[in-house]
Parts: structure tokens; C-alpha cells; sequence
């Protein structure tokens, strides 16, 4: 109850009910407390939920009350804090899988939320298409007869404007975990209010959705709401009475959904997918050889929090015709979590949704592709039949343990790989001011190559060099090679004084880039609008994060009326700029997504966005993983492969004129779909999807995408680190 915290409703019935179940003595609860077991969760994000409290006592009263909200009421993740549940990057997350799902198991989770104040009351399951065909189809029926159950009696208690197969799908484990390991996920979105204060609608304001019109009767929504005012009191009477149809039903059909629980769990095991009568792969196998090899653990650890066992061998072995050495990992698909598995594993194909041939595609509620390997740039194979080998069952939490450190006894310098770890170690070792660089160009020693971007670290006049890096192959799993003679060809870099824009309208990706940042390790310093407009930028950083953000959102903010004096306002002509003056002065502007076409249309920069003007019908990347071809001799692309990835969600892709140098671009030479949906995709051939533009002595860095998209694309976190180094190279 409560995962959104400007979400009031949830959490203030979860009282009501607590109380209700200490109290009420009717035969009716008596049968619910004997025949289920509820577990209770008042906030997944109780220190939001005091925050918004906070808010919504200061603003009572004033012309603000029930406005927006000035800051993120999850510190980092915001609303996309049920967006986790594959990669459980969050301590919530963790939580809630790890003490409620994976201890207890439950056959029914339920999930309640609000939505926009101009939609139907309250939408319950079923959903509307496409469902992931990796959901068993019991669990499908059972969420089909369970939401009608509660539909009818919210109908029986006179609730009006009840909408069911509308709006929300079935489609993706970020929003629902459960769904795969053999229980339901029932979500019912209640009409939201001011916070907590009532808001009064006529009938003609009421708004269409996908899959229904609130004003208008249809076989999915045959009462609909006449206007009028609606409370918070309304929105927790709507809700006890969902919760009471679905404790009913579960109390009722207790037998039902314990056997459908173990049925599930069972077929679970077998060999074929009881949708399709198709095989299951036997096995996915993620060879111990990795390109990158703290991602590959990184993957296998949120594999392991979502509940799947994972063997290692103890020797090499042989599957699919493919040799594997000793400390492959091997998740084989006879388990119960195994449809959790496999959905992350595979490649998504998201079908093409339209009410008809000619009609616009069905807007997608969220990401259409969630595929781990790729997002992650691991390696793994899906083996489709049985093969021998000598596993052990991998305790948790996983560990990608230490490094390797291979010594000469003439060493001038230290080399490791431009990976996730080789980034890890080249933070630490910039933050305790260790001189370290990047190799222009490829090179060799001792007879061993090393590709361009490898990490370097002169250590002949630097007495304590040597032993940082032993701790660093010590506790990174990084492989740290000795170089004799000549220190090959180096430009350093120096930790960068980062600046990361905060807006008062706040922006889900600035969060997510502050929790990698720390993650990371990466000292940054907030900027806020007046931070911007105070100038002397270059003085104090190196390089500036502009986070995705509309440029009117940086812009202009929230306008006055919105939110007190003191949050109105964006960046403004002062913040432009002094911005401005920030690159041409040497300094390194970094622009996410939307945020690029900003700079690109403040600082007139000679860029065009190939996509902008398309309809739907004509261009649409809802949330999809798409190919790129990436320039491995840039800094940005040292350490990705020449083929990498990009997460595309509606995102700018760009022409470029002048000075302007692509870095990563989309082929002209094939599809650049790989996972999820895409129309139109013709319309990306050849386009930039990162690109680096000068501006007088300095640079603007463009990604037309979002690198570290919800902290799951580790595949191109490099992109973006690199970026922030790149600001401070020393040629010398």
C-alpha cells in the first residue's frame, strides 16, 4: 500500500484495515483471518510518505495546496520506484523481495495505486493486451476472475465509474514479480485527488484512455461517474471495498488458489511451456570468460535476489555443442523461477498493437524490452537440450570476488582493461590521486595486446602506485597486467569536478544519475537554478550533467501559482547563458536525452533531430533496445564493443553538420531493433546517437538516449563516465 507516495489514499486505509482485522468480530472476518494469512506493508516508501505529509501541511490553505511537489519524495528513483523489481537496485526493492515475497511467497499480491484526477475512479484487472507470454496461464485466469469479482462488487456497493481491460498491461517484471513466481499481481488504480484535499469535476471534464472514454458507456465500463466532488474519503471507500471483494474471494476459493499455486510452481519445472507446447531451453549458461565481467555478476546477483538458483561448474563441460570452462554459471530452467529467468534472458518481441489496420500503434504503458544481456553486455546462451556437467549450487548473495594481479619484476607501469571494474578501479585510483590515463592506441608488451582505451598507470615515479593497485585487484575483479620498458603512449585524466542540474520540477533521471554516481563512487555537487545563474562555471567544474528534462522544464520550471516563490522558475536567459560561457570557456556540457535538444537549441548548435516532427504511425521506440555502431577510437567509446546498444524511449536522434563528430550511431545497414517494439526504424539509419559538438574551447556532449537508463544499461554507463573524464584530459 503506498509504493507512490503523492499516492495519499493507500496508506491511510492501511489503518482503517488494521484496526478492522483487530476488531471486527463478524463471522465474515472470521473467515478471512482463518482461511488466509495477510501481510500488511503500510508505505514500501515511508520516508516519502512523510515527506509528502510534510508538504501537504505546509501548502494547506494556500493557493498551493495539493499542487505539485517541488523534489523527488523517493530520494533517488522517485515514481519509478516500482520500476525495479529485475534489477532491485533499490534497499525498498530488496526489502520487500527478499522479507515479503521470496519468505512468504504469496499467492495474490496486491498493489494499489492512484491515477490521473480525470479518469474513471478506479480501474481493476483484466488488464488490456499485451500480456508477457511468459506469465502462466492459470495466473492469467485467475487475475481475469479475481478482478471481475472485485469489478462486481464494486458494482453491488454502488461505486460508479469502475473500468476494467483498459489502460494498464501485463506486459514487463520491472512493474510485477509475483506474475513469475506462481502468484498474481492485482493492481486497481482510485482517481487521485489534490493530495488530500477533495477536487470537484463537471462531467464534461472527465478524459479518454486506451480501451475506454470516462464519459461514455461501454462492455468495460458500463456506470460510468456523473462529476462531482471527489475526496480522499471516496478514494479509501473505493479501495476497502476492492480489498474486502478480493479478501473474500481469496477467503472463498483458499483451496483453489493454494493448488493453482502449487500447479504453477510445478509446471514451472517441466520441459514445455504450457502456452505454446513448445520446448524450454534446458538451460541459459553465462560463460566464465566475460567482457565485462563485474556486469556479468552484477546480472547473476539480481537473478539471485529474484529467487533463481544458480549452479557454477567445477569443471568444463560441453552444452548446445559449445565448450564452456570451469566457472561458467548455469541457471537450468527445471525451477520454480524459472519463467522470471527466461522473460529477462530472451529478446522481447512486443506486438503491434492498433484498435485497426490504419489506426495510430497503441501507446505502450511502459518499457516493451527488458532484455538483461543486452542491457548489461553479458553473455549468455540458451541451451535447448539436456547435457552433463559437474555444477554447485551457488550460495548467496553472489560474489564477482577479487582481481588478478600479474607482476614483473621491471614493471614501469600497470595495465587493466576500460570494463565496469577497470571504471570502479580508475575512480578510486583518480580520488586518492593516483596519475592515470587511457591508451590512445592499441599496443603491446611482454607479448600480450591491448586494445585503445586501456587503462594505464605509470608507477616509476609514483612510490605508493603499486600498492593501490594490488588493492585494487584485490577487491575488484579486474585483471591488472605489469608493462616493461617504454610506458606506452597515455593521456591522463584527473578526477572531474562534476556539477549535476536539479531542477525544482524534478527530473526521475537526476535522480538515478545521483544514486550511480554514488554508487560509484563519483563526487559530484548539486546545481540548482540559482547555482547556474550565479555564473563562474568553469572556475568550479569540468564538466555539467544536464539530466532528461524537456527543454522547457529547464527552461521555465514551474511557473508562478504553481509552488511557493522560491521553487518558481527554470535556468532561464541568465542560466543559458552562463551555461554558455561554461563550455566556451573549456568546460564539458553533458545533455541526456531531452535534455540535449536544449542545448541544441539554446546554443544553436548545428544538429538536427531526425525524429522530431514523425507521427506514430511514421516513427515509434517506446522503451526498446535498439543496435548502434559505436567509434571505439573516441574516448567516449573506449572500453564498448564496436557494436553496442542503445535504450531508445521516444529519444532524439540527430543529423549533424559542421564540427559536429558522431560518437555512436544507429546502422544504415540493418534493423536497429534488437528487443521490444519499433516502427519506422528506417528513419534512424545512419543517425548519431551520441555526439560530440564544439563550442568555442569546449564541448557539448549529446546523447540522444539515456546511458544509465534506471541503472540497468551497464552496457553504456561507460559512455557516460567517460564523458565526465574526457573533461579533464591532459594531453601533456
Amino acid at each position: 500500500m503506498g509504493i507512490h507516495s503523492d499516492e495519499v489514499g493507500a496508506p491511510q486505509l492501511s489503518l482503517e484495515l488494521a484496526y478492522r482485522f483487530a476488531t471486527d468480530d463478524t463471522p465474515r472476518m472470521k473467515q478471512v483471518l482463518d482461511e488466509t494469512i495477510i501481510i500488511l506493508s503500510p508505505s514500501h516508501n515511508p520516508d516519502g510518505t512523510q515527506m509528502v505529509a510534510d508538504w501537504n501541511q505546509k501548502t494547506l490553505g494556500t493557493t498551493y495546496e495539493g499542487g505539485p511537489l517541488p523534489f523527488l519524495y523517493h530520494t533517488y528513483v522517485g515514481h519509478d520506484n516500482n520500476r525495479d523489481w529485475y534489477m532491485f537496485t533499490q534497499k525498498e526493492s530488496r526489502i520487500t523481495v527478499e522479507k515479503i515475497w521470496n519468505a512468504w511467497h504469496p499467492q495474490i499480491s496486491y498493489d494499489l495505486h492512484q491515477m490521473d484526477v480525470d479518469s474513471a475512479r478506479m480501474f481493476v484487472p483484466p488488464y488490456i493486451n499485451p500480456v508477457d507470454p511468459n506469465i502462466d496461464p492459470i495466473l492469467r485466469r485467475e487475475i481475469d476472475a479475481l478482478g471481475s469479482q472485485m469489478a462486481a462488487q464494486l458494482a453491488v456497493q454502488g461505486k460508479d465509474g469502475v473500468v476494467t481491460h483498459a489502460m494498464y498491461d501485463l506486459w514487463t517484471p520491472a512493474r510485477s514479480y509475483v506474475d513469475y513466481h506462481g502468484g498474481v499481481r492485482i493492481l486497481t488504480e482510485a482517481a487521485g485527488a489534490r493530495l488530500a484535499s477533495p477536487i470537484t469535476l463537471g462531467f464534461s471534464q472527465l478524459a479518454d484512455g486506451i480501451g475506454y472514454d470516462a464519459k461514455q458507456v461501454s462492455w468495460n465500463f458500463p456506470r460510468p461517474w456523473r462529476g462531482g466532488t471527489w475526496r480522499l474519503r471516496h478514494i479509501l471507500d473505493y479501495e476497502h471495498a476492492a480489498v474486502d471483494a478480493l479478501l473474500d474471494h481469496a477467503a472463498n476459493n483458499r483451496r483453489s488458489w493454494l493448488t493453482n499455486f502449487w500447479r504453477v510452481n510445478k509446471s514451472a519445472l517441466q520441459p514445455i511451456e504450457r502456452e505454446t507446447g513448445k520446448r524450454k531451453p534446458y538451460a541459459i549458461v553465462l560463460p566464465a570468460a566475460q567482457a565485462d565481467p563485474a556486469a556479468a555478476f552484477e546480472m547473476l546477483r539480481a537473478l539471485q535476489i529474484g529467487d533463481v538458483e544458480i549452479h557454477r561448474a567445477r569443471a568444463p563441460f560441453t552444452a548446445g555443442g559449445t565448450k564452456y570452462p570451469a566457472g561458467s554459471h548455469v541457471i537450468l530452467m527445471a525451477q520454480p523461477a524459472s519463467a522470471f529467468a527466461k522473460t529477462l534472458t530472451e529478446i522481447q518481441h512486443y506486438p503491434d498493437v492498433r484498435t485497426s489496420p490504419d489506426a495510430a500503434p497503441q501507446d505502450a504503458y511502459d518499457g516493451t524490452a527488458y532484455t538483461m544481456p543486452l542491457l548489461m553486455g553479458v553473455s549468455a546462451s540458451r541451451v535447448a537440450r539436456p547435457f552433463k556437467a559437474d555444477l554447485e549450487l551457488v550460495g548467496a548473495p553472489i560474489s564477482a570476488g577479487h582481481g588478478a594481479l600479474i607482476d614483473g619484476a621491471a614493471s614501469t607501469a600497470y595495465a587493466f582493461a576500460h570494463d565496469s571494474a577497470g571504471m570502479k578501479a580508475l575512480i578510486r585510483l583518480a580520488r586518492d590521486q593516483v596519475r592515470v590515463g587511457w591508451a590512445p592506441r592499441s599496443f603491446e608488451s611482454s607479448g600480450h595486446p591491448f586494445p585503445a582505451g586501456t587503462i594505464v598507470v605509470p608507477v616509476t615515479q609514483q612510490p605508493g602506485a603499486r600498492a593501490q593497485i594490488v588493492d585494487v585487484a584485490r577487491t575488484l575483479p579486474v585483471t591488472v597486467r605489469a608493462l616493461t620498458g617504454e610506458i606506452p603512449a597515455t593521456t591522463f585524466v584527473r578526477l572531474p569536478r562534476i556539477g549535476l542540474y536539479k531542477s525544482y520540477a524534478p527530473s526521475l533521471d537526476e535522480g538515478w544519475t545521483r544514486w550511480i554516481l554514488e554508487q560509484w563512487a563519483l563526487p559530484y555537487s548539486t546545481l540548482q537554478n540559482r547555482d547556474i545563474k550565479s555564473g563562474s562555471l568553469r572556475s568550479r567544474f569540468d564538466a555539467i550533467v544536464l539530466p532528461d528534462q524537456s527543454p522547457g522544464e529547464i527552461m521555465n520550471g514551474f511557473v508562478k501559482g504553481q509552488v511557493p516563490p522560491e521553487y518558481v522558475g527554470g535556468v532561464g536567459e541568465d542560466g543559458v547563458a552562463a551555461l554558455r560561457r561554461f563550455v566556451e570557456d573549456g568546460g564539458t556540457l553533458v545533455a541526456l536525452q531531452s535534455a540535449s535538444m536544449f542545448a541544441v537549441q539554446r546554443f544553436d548548435l548545428p544538429v538536427q533531430n531526425v525524429v522530431a516532427r514523425l507521427s506514430s504511425r511514421e516513427f515509434y521506440a517506446p522503451g526498446s533496445i535498439l543496435r548502434t555502431e559505436v567509434d571505439t577510437t573516441h574516448p567516449l567509446g573506449f572500453g564498448s564493443p564496436a557494436e553496442g546498444i542503445a535504450w531508445f524511449d521516444q529519444s532524439p536522434a540527430f543529423r549533424l553538420t559542421g564540427q559536429a563528430r558522431a560518437v555512436v550511431r544507429y546502422p544504415s545497414q540493418q534493423s536497429p531493433l534488437l528487443s521490444g517494439w519499433l516502427i519506422g526504424g528506417k528513419q534512424l539509419s545512419g543517425a548519431a546517437a551520441v555526439a560530440e559538438v564544439p563550442l568555442g574551447a569546449g564541448r557539448v556532449i549529446l546523447f540522444g538516449f539515456r546511458p544509465q537508463y534506471r541503472a540497468q544499461t551497464w552496457a553504456t554507463f561507460g559512455l557516460f563516465f567517460n564523458s565526465l573524464f574526457y573533461s579533464t584530459i591532459d594531453p601533456q
